[in-house]
């Protein structure tokens, strides 16, 4: 069974269909045969991202995503994905797309990164960027019928 569950840490609020979160998640999961699975996503700000770089990355920068694999070796996929809507605001923008798909598009990103996907090369992010493109494109199943 794959659980996803969506955190704030801030008092900011998205509007993101449940039905969508679940179904794409449990979809790129199951597309890497991961069949149990427990991955809790934290919206936060620009200011939790920078100090989590800093702290566990030594990395003075903003950034969008961070991903922690929890689990021990042999264990199911346990993972966090922290989001900086501030970040997730401004690539919308710098990109000319809706806040909604852009955050859409790092939540992939994440649930890559947690099952091990790298973007430290170009081809490795142009690996990822095809990938979302294509969960993105996947039809809106919404638990809201």
């Amino acid at each position: 069974m794959i659980n996803v569950q969506l955190l704030y840490d801030m008092e900011e609020r998205v509007d993101l269909d449940d039905g969508w979160l679940n179904n794409t998640c449990t979809n790129i999961l199951n597309d890497n045969n991961q069949i149990t699975a427990t991955i809790s996503i934290i919206l936060s700000n620009d200011n939790k991202l920078h100090q989590l770089k800093k702290q566990y990355f030594h990395q003075d920068v903003l950034t969008d995503v961070i991903t922690f694999n929890l689990e021990d070796e042999g264990d199911p996929l346990e993972g966090e994905i922290y989001i900086s809507l501030t970040r997730v605001s401004e690539n919308a923008r710098e990109f000319k797309q809706e806040i909604e798909r852009e955050l859409k598009r790092v939540i992939i990103h994440g649930c890559l990164h947690l099952l091990g996907y790298d973007d430290h090369t170009l081809e490795e992010k142009k690996a990822m960027t095809i990938l979302e493109d294509h969960y993105l494109s996947q039809p809106a199943i919404s638990d809201q019928t």
